[in-house]
């Protein structure tokens, strides 16, 4: 074969290499929902700190319903965020017209290129960083912390989102009985409809 051709397939693909790893590496992109329903608009050239934001532009934690963002390479995968006054920003895990599950990261959260997220934990030597479920049933304002996302016992675990949900009798009692580990019985929560409702 020739060593143009050769050459020139070469610097091809070295070219469409560059290319994705430079769409890899956009940064994410989003949307702020205010309370007084404005939508504000976030770019590549943007940045999203949580809690504190050092832009032009700074919005009082209490002004903001939520934020979704997406990384550019993955519009089709948006995460959710909201505020909760007594843990930070949750990321909204499962979410039906009955309850709310938001997940606690006290070291953040991370978007990765294939839209996928990223609870980030800091590991120590006896510890890990907080990371947690809250759950908040649908005409409530505070959310209630069910137990932490990482530990082992899954028996208290599961009776507190039982006792939490005890007005949906057969979830409940289905959740005690599952083996389930802790993020197939949050999942299990999407089946939750109320006796009062």
């Amino acid at each position: 074969m020739n060593p143009r051709i050769i050459r020139a397939m070469l610097l091809s693909l070295l070219c469409m290499a560059t290319v994705s790893a430079v769409q890899a590496a956009s940064t994410v992109q989003g949307r702020i929902y205010l309370k007084d329903g404005r939508v504000i608009e976030c770019g590549e050239k943007d940045r999203i700190r949580l809690p504190k934001d050092k832009s032009k532009e700074i919005y009082r934690y209490e002004e903001i319903d939520s934020i979704v963002c997406w990384h550019a390479t993955a519009p089709e995968h948006p995460r959710k965020f909201i505020p909760a006054p007594d843990a930070g920003w949750l990321w909204v895990y499962v979410e039906t017209p009955h309850i709310c599950v938001g997940v606690y990261s006290h070291k953040g959260y991370g978007i990765d290129s294939n839209g996928g997220i990223e609870v980030l934990v800091k590991y120590r030597y006896l510890s890990r960083s907080r990371t947690a479920y809250y759950l908040r049933k649908a005409g409530k304002e505070d959310f209630e912390v069910v137990g932490s996302a990482s530990r082992r016992g899954k028996e208290r675990f599961r009776e507190a989102v039982a006792a939490y949900i005890a007005d949906d009798p057969d979830l409940a009692e289905q959740i005690l009985r599952a083996q389930a580990d802790r993020s197939r019985t949050i999942l299990m929560l999407e089946a939750y409809e109320p006796e009062n409702d």
